[in-house]
């Protein structure tokens, strides 16, 4: 098996907030990762197939692509909710 994924050149979000990364996030911009995380939590609860909990939501399993758009990463403790 051959899993390939998108390149995040700006890393994760931990990596931002704590400065590690040369590269930071005004409050606007902050704002607007947040949101974005919201969005793909609310994908995965309401609009997915089957709906899916992520059941480990942290700054370090939010990725920032180039635009600096939140993509949620590592569903490895994930939960379908299937009714």
């Amino acid at each position: 098996m051959l899993l390939v994924f998108e390149y995040m050149p700006n890393g994760n979000l931990r990596e931002c907030l704590d400065g590690v990364s040369e590269k930071c996030l005004d409050w606007g911009a902050r704002i607007e990762v947040a949101i974005g995380a919201a969005r793909g939590l609310e994908y995965l609860h309401e609009a997915a197939a089957p709906r899916i909990l992520h059941r480990d939501v942290k700054s370090t399993n939010i990725l920032l692509d180039e635009n600096w758009r939140a993509k949620i990463t590592d569903l490895g403790m994930a939960k379908s909710l299937v009714k």
